[in-house]
């Protein structure tokens, strides 16, 4: 090869360097670790009642009435599920010696021991004989219970005349509570 030819190489090569060297980006890359922790939705019984601490109620607007303050019947309410952490999650409600007429009205409190809000999703009422009870749930106004707060559910049982005497019956109450977002109206 000739010189001439060798210093041209030579020259190209070096104008490429160069002008790959000036037209090199300088940059910095930034990156970020990110962790989602998700809440937790959990509800428990935290406080129960019932309305009969004394004579007892008589089923509201009929013509049953205790003028004479009888204490016949009693009910009773107590735990009967606990969760792994010793959160109450299912109550008993026990009526005893009722009778047509008798009224009770079982204040039932749920906390929201979660870190999201929640609103009740669901909710029934199984197992009735409506022969002899009338039951119904008295729910406020809304059911959203917010992180640390509480709400209160009516559980209303009304003794029918047509129940029979020395009869138990028994039914069920299921409440099933969402995170606040899933849950339309309340």
């Amino acid at each position: 090869m000739n010189r001439s030819r060798i210093y041209s190489l030579t020259a190209l090569a070096l104008i490429v360097a160069s002008v790959g060297a000036a037209s090199a980006m300088w940059y910095q890359s930034l990156r970020v670790n990110v962790t989602v922790h998700t809440g937790d939705v959990s509800v428990k019984w935290v406080n129960w009642s019932c309305s009969d601490t004394g004579p007892d109620p008589q089923t509201p607007d009929t013509v049953f009435h205790n003028e004479e303050g009888k204490d016949v019947a009693q009910c009773i309410i107590q735990p009967e599920i606990t969760d792994d952490n010793g959160n109450v999650i299912k109550l008993n409600v026990t009526i005893v010696n009722a009778y047509p007429g008798y009224h009770a009205d079982a204040a039932l409190v749920v906390q929201n021991s979660g870190t999201i809000p929640v609103k009740l999703y669901t909710h029934s009422i199984t197992g009735v004989d409506e022969d002899a009870l009338a039951v119904s749930l008295g729910l406020p106004e809304t059911t959203q219970i917010h992180p640390g707060e509480n709400g209160t559910i009516h559980l209303l049982i009304d003794v029918l005349q047509t129940a029979e005497q020395g009869s138990t019956y028994t039914f069920e109450v299921n409440l099933t509570y969402a995170q606040w977002n899933e849950v339309t109206g309340q």
